[in-house]
């Protein structure tokens, strides 16, 4: 029997080639004016997904009628929304044992809105409600590993070759309030946040659209918590330079089956994930594009629902990626940590990376990496992805890609592996 998003996929394609002709097939008024979050917050890719952006390779159009309606809601109640499907498949040359399966699929529904409650009309000094909800399927069911976490349970990489793709229920994975002040130098987001939207982040994060590999998207030294109530503050001493802040549920989101809203529960107990954060912009609008940002984070110790007791953790990282010329993403990036926390895979990483965007908007994505693990004894882990996004229209891709691991921790037998990876994504 197929499962629901299996069938929500098949939708989707048939909506992207057999629709009606139509002169447009995006919206231009979705504006993101956010304060430092990245470029994986809800409002980001609203207007990523929703903004025209080249002549199709492919001409076929979304039907006409689907888009006049979401501008017209846009601007009459100030709220933009945006429904997403992604399917990945990956294979690992490499399995821990004969046991173990070579082979993992998943897919993610997302349902992203955000509504202008303030200032909709003149346009600064802005307040939204941003709300994202999705579901998480593995094809193969609950008791095979999901893409995510094939490295750890069946292939040996300790960290993660497909960031995000995992399994679990329909939930609200985001539900904040973000407010712009003082002429946008000031912002604050308050409710269930994900930290890796504003904290250590670089142009190319997206695991839907970008790197899969866990050595190519976050720092693994830093103990990142599941979305959680937390607060994230911003401001813009100057022009080019900004100051942030933030706290939330030191382990956030359990991912239980079945239930729609968590919060987090170690927030009751005073247990926090905190952060601070000094940065280099050119500009705010550029703020996506243009960074180099220095991160301090610490962790508090806690009892998690096993009863294992958890140390507190802290380190640094530094992340800086620049996009010039309009094609050439370069980014690097370096974490040290003392390698406490139940997220927290190495006590030191250093990432290099490179997008480069054709005319087309494809993108080819290379990066390298290198990370030295949080358990004694080890070897030191060596990655290296390579990815080609394709864009067939302005809503539908396709994105080959490739990893390769030197020394995989969890499989000492095997020297090396290669996973192999096919991810198809289709918006409206």
């Amino acid at each position: 029997m197929l499962r629901l998003p299996s069938c929500i996929c098949t939708l989707f394609l048939l909506i992207q080639y057999f629709s009606v002709q139509g002169q447009n097939d995006s919206i231009d008024s979705y504006i993101n004016n956010e304060g430092f979050g990245g470029p994986k917050t809800v409002g980001a890719q609203l207007e990523v997904d929703n903004a025209p952006r080249f002549e199709n390779r492919i001409p076929v159009k979304h039907t006409k009628f689907w888009y006049d309606f979401k501008e017209r809601l846009a601007k009459q109640t100030g709220i933009e929304f945006g429904i997403n499907y992604t399917s990945l498949l990956i294979y690992a040359t490499e399995t821990i044992s004969s046991e173990n399966t070579s082979t993992a699929a998943s897919g993610i529904l997302d349902i992203q809105a955000g509504w202008n409650v303030v200032n909709r009309k003149k346009g600064k000094n802005t307040g939204k409600l941003f709300i994202k909800m999705n579901h998480r399927d593995s094809y193969r069911g609950s008791d095979h590993a999901a893409p995510m976490f094939h490295g750890l349970n069946e292939s040996g990489y300790y960290g993660l070759p497909a960031t995000g793709f995992r399994d679990y229920s329909i939930r609200m994975i985001e539900l904040n309030y973000q407010q712009a002040l003082f002429d946008n130098r000031f912002h604050f987001v308050i409710g269930k946040v994900d930290v890796t939207n504003y904290f250590n982040f670089h142009g190319l994060i997206v695991p839907w659209q970008h790197f899969i590999g866990y050595g190519s998207s976050v720092s693994g030294t830093v103990n990142w918590p599941d979305q959680g109530l937390g607060l994230v503050l911003s401001y813009r001493p100057t022009e080019k330079i900004y100051i942030m802040a933030g706290l939330s549920d030191v382990r956030g989101d359990l991912f239980e089956d079945g239930e729609f809203l968590n919060f987090g529960d170690q927030i009751d107990n005073g247990k926090f994930w905190k952060a601070v954060e000094v940065g280099f912009v050119p500009s705010f609008g550029e703020r996506f594009f243009k960074k180099v940002a220095l991160t301090y984070w610490h962790s508090d110790a806690y009892t998690n629902n096993s009863g294992s007791r958890i140390k507190s953790g802290q380190g640094v990282a530094l992340s800086a990626h620049w996009f010039f010329k309009e094609r050439f993403i370069p980014y690097v990036r370096f974490g040290i940590s003392d390698g406490n926390g139940e997220n927290a895979f190495y006590d030191a990483d250093i990432q290099i990376g490179h997008g480069y965007r054709f005319l087309n908007y494809d993108i080819l994505g290379t990066s390298f990496s290198w990370n030295r693990p949080n358990i004694s004894g080890t070897k030191d882990q060596i990655t290296a992805e390579v990815f080609y996004r394709i864009n067939f229209t302005a809503h539908l891709e396709l994105t080959p890609s490739i990893q390769f691991i030197n020394q995989p921790t969890f499989n000492p037998s095997d020297n090396s592996l290669w996973y192999l990876g096919i991810r198809g994504r289709v918006t409206l």
